[in-house]
């Protein structure tokens, strides 16, 4: 109707639903005392899409959490003029920087991974990505890492996946992983591929402003900042809906898609 405002529905929410249904509750206490944590992003914005409220409400709460980001993000742009590589990479390092402040979260750690381009599981690049976060988990004690869901059909999500197994299979049982949806919640066969895993859904309400602040910190990937890509990117509404829920579905331990 004139005058009145579309509303945007979140991918997936009916899944989202099913899933908070069926998972264990947990408040920004219970939260806390399963950390410290470590969130590991794919990207610059994955952060902020599917752990931004969990990480802003264990800030506010004194958990202190760490985040670490895989990727230089550089080939979300592609061929646009006067975008390189570089600056592509320079730009997108430093809104992620002012997104992790509008969570009230430390600066990220940034492997620097080539976008698009992970190196193969076990290769040198590989390992010393594996000493890298281990040895921060030792610094900073920490005890439960999240990352990306493994069933994301991205070469860097599935990096991502595999690197947090890597590291917590180093760890020799003193770190719990979680995954955390992104471009999984697209995914029309997501409830199928989830049966049988164990999920917490955690109340992200109170965050959910600065949660909406981080992803729009991001401007390279929510507006039209970078202009002439030969695949233009632009993240879309649906998906920056997902900041508007009031829980983060975390689903424990590693599994794959089926």
């Amino acid at each position: 109707m004139l005058g009145q405002r579309s509303v945007v529905v979140a991918p997936g929410q009916r899944t989202w639903a099913r899933l908070v249904r069926r998972g264990r509750g947990l408040d920004v206490r219970a939260l806390a005392a399963l950390g410290p944590w470590l969130v590991l992003a794919p990207h610059p914005d994955d952060e902020a899409l599917g752990a931004g409220g969990m990480l802003a409400r264990l800030a506010a709460a004194g958990a202190d959490p760490r985040m670490a980001i895989l990727t230089d993000g550089a080939a979300s742009h592609v061929g646009a003029p006067r975008w390189g590589p570089r600056r592509l990479a320079g730009v997108r390092r430093q809104e992620a920087g002012h997104a992790v402040r509008a969570l009230s979260v430390r600066p990220a750690v940034h492997l620097g991974w080539r976008d698009a381009a992970p190196p193969v599981v076990g290769d040198k690049v590989f390992r010393a990505g594996v000493r890298r976060l281990s040895a921060l988990i030792v610094r900073h004690r920490v005890r439960a890492l999240a990352v990306c869901w493994s069933g994301e059909a991205h070469c860097d999500h599935e990096a991502a996946a595999a690197l947090a197994r890597a590291v917590v299979t180093a760890a020799r049982g003193r770190v719990r992983l979680y995954e955390y949806l992104v471009w999984g919640w697209t995914d029309p066969a997501l409830g199928a591929k989830l049966n049988g895993r164990r999920v917490v859904s955690v109340d992200v309400a109170a965050a959910r402003r600065a949660h909406r602040r981080s992803i729009d910190c991001h401007r390279s990937q929510t507006g039209t900042r970078v202009q002439g890509a030969v695949d233009p990117f632009r993240l879309p509404r649906a998906m920056i809906a997902l900041t508007a829920r009031p829980r983060t579905v975390l689903l424990e331990g590693a599994g794959h898609a089926a």
